[in-house]
């Protein structure tokens, strides 16, 4: 079988590339090992500005949250709202199934469980040993493949690049609520609970989703710390049953410094799209997906490897090398008697529209960044 693109993962990044290519015309095939939502490894917790990229079905999200609380590990909080953001909480594998139709409504192809054994670049592109269970490996040939295959990149170990080594540890479960009470994003600090990372409760469609991640420490255990942590919150947020659990990790080093070699590009999570300070991704990862499909269309038009010179823009770059320099202090100095004191000086220190620029970032200029450079039009 010949492609114009082989896209490896059927994640968001893997879903968005695929149908923004097919959309340019090209012969465009998506393979993902599991069925499309069957595994997840994110919470789904949309910034707005990710919540815009495409015209989600409302009926997939929970209502708007524009409230966050923050948890001192002594019980302090503080509390910060902003009248016209807002998070959504997705349904992602019912999210994840919009996608993969809307990609091949585009015309593309999604096949499920079908692994990637091996990638060997060839003269002209890209040839793939890809394996069905219990089947025997077949071969697919492609002019370009993109790896939108998760932190663990199989794309990104065949084309010899550097190993991530630095993962947050996450797990989250999905429990049912009767009563959502007021809509609040919940963040809990503390070194026991979660080192380097936080703990949260998060209102969902149909209950709250409450996780953790943290970097894993001699004696420390994600899933028994959730467990101490679930008991904890459990009569504040009347948790009912247990509906599902997921985990994963979470690359928190920032871009790999190499995004781009012979015919492949990795994308999402497989570039290491997370923001280093908040392990967010989202919205990274649709605004790269759309950089990238431009990119590798326009590669496959003219043959031009300049393209890839800035397959991120460097502004983007650097914005996540400083977030990395402040995640490295963050984890040096949270102890929690530091957060403690924290949460009671910073209120009195930073006015109101510092501190909710903190939560809720800058709007400004945010799309402009990730839109093709000049000299690439």
């Amino acid at each position: 079988m010949e492609y114009d693109v082989v896209v490896i993962g059927g994640g968001l990044a893997g879903l968005q590339t695929s149908r923004l290519l097919a959309m340019r015309g090209l012969n465009v095939v998506c393979l993902d090992p599991y069925l499309i939502g069957e595994v997840i490894q994110l919470t789904g917790l949309f910034v707005q500005e990710a919540f815009e990229e495409l015209p989600f079905p409302q009926d997939l999200f929970g209502s708007g949250l524009s409230r966050i609380t923050v948890h001192a590990p002594a019980g302090n909080t503080l509390s910060v709202e902003h009248p016209h953001y807002r998070f959504y909480v997705a349904d992602m594998p019912a999210l994840l199934e919009w996608m993969a139709r809307e990609a091949k409504h585009a015309g593309a192809t999604i096949l499920e469980r079908h692994r990637l054994v091996e990638l060997v670049p060839t003269s002209t592109g890209m040839e793939l040993q890809v394996q069905y269970p219990g089947g025997d490996p077949f071969t697919v040939t492609s002019r370009f493949v993109l790896g939108a295959d998760g932190p663990l990149s199989t794309v990104a170990a065949c084309l010899g690049l550097p190993r991530y080594r630095r993962f947050l540890h996450g797990i989250e479960e999905h429990y049912q609520a009767s009563d959502m009470g007021e809509g609040n994003i919940h963040w809990y600090f503390g070194r026991q609970l979660a080192p380097g990372y936080l703990a949260w409760v998060i209102p969902a469609p149909r209950g709250y989703q409450v996780g953790r991640a943290g970097l894993v420490r001699a004696g420390w255990s994600p899933a028994r710390a959730l467990d101490v942590f679930v008991e904890q919150v459990r009569e504040q947020f009347e948790l009912g049953e247990l509906t599902f659990r997921r985990g994963g990790v979470i690359p928190c080093a920032g871009p790999r410094p190499v995004l781009v070699k012979q015919r492949a590009m990795l994308v999402g999570d497989a570039a290491g799209l997370v923001s280093p300070l908040t392990a967010g991704g989202i919205h990274f990862v649709l605004q790269h997906a759309r950089r990238a499909a431009y990119l590798v269309g326009r590669y496959l038009e003219t043959e031009d490897p300049r393209l890839f010179r800035r397959p991120l823009p460097p502004e983007v770059r650097r914005r996540m090398v400083m977030k990395r320099c402040v995640r490295r202090l963050y984890e040096w100095v949270s102890a929690d008697w530091l957060l403690d004191l924290g949460m009671k000086v910073v209120p009195a220190v930073l006015r109101t529209r510092l501190v909710k620029r903190a939560f809720y970032g800058s709007k400004k200029g945010r799309n402009r960044l990730w839109m093709p450079v000049p000299e690439e039009e």
